[in-house]
């Protein structure tokens, strides 16, 4: 099994393809958990109100795909070892376990958040509800995650689109929080009162 590892490692360059995988996921989650702030703002009406949902859905699958390729392809590696199950399994790694493990954690929670989605039928709004607000902490994993653990982060561009992603999320969380307006209640309808003779 290790020689066949070894074999593929030969023709893949498993540190490239698991930074550009785990970056490509970060943009991802960022784009799904932004769709998802500007879900309750005044611009988000009619068809706009149908792509943004659409961007966060498919954002959010596409993100979790990639952030298991980042993970996965770590057991290609010939340099520092990784087993399934330090991959798998949070703060086990050989290398720097507690912000791998927050990777980890991070990829289980944004898993969780999008079966809800998919289930929120069976599992009811308040459930999905209280499992959506996970997306913000998970996000906040994943940019420590990639700014502590990262080289990239070394590089200028890279650590601005930290920056730059991290500050337009928080905006975005101001906004939800104090700006957008929530749609107001509906009230009773009330017969109108009949004249009497």
């Amino acid at each position: 099994m290790s020689s066949l590892w070894h074999e593929i490692g030969q023709y893949l360059s498993v540190w490239y393809t698991s930074r550009a995988a785990g970056l490509t996921a970060y943009l991802l989650l960022f784009v799904a958990v932004s769709a998802g702030l500007l879900q309750g703002s005044s611009f988000a009406k009619g068809k706009r109100k149908a792509v943004i949902s659409l961007i966060h859905q498919w954002c959010g699958w596409f993100g979790l795909l990639f952030g298991m390729v980042h993970g996965l392809v770590l057991m290609f590696d010939d340099y520092i070892h990784y087993s399934i199950w330090n991959i798998l399994i949070p703060f086990t790694a050989p290398y720097k376990p507690v912000l791998t493990g927050l990777g980890t954690i991070t990829l289980y929670l944004f898993l969780i958040i999008m079966l809800s989605s998919d289930m929120m039928k069976k599992v009811g709004k308040k459930v999905w509800r209280a499992i959506h607000f996970l997306a913000l902490p998970t996000y906040g994993m994943a940019l420590m995650h990639g700014m502590l653990l990262g080289t990239d982060v070394r590089s200028t561009p890279i650590f601005w689109m930290y920056i730059v992603t991290a500050t337009i999320t928080f905006v975005l969380l101001f906004a939800r929080i104090f700006l957008f307006k929530k749609p107001a209640a509906r009230k009773p309808a009330t017969s109108k009162p009949t004249a009497t003779a």
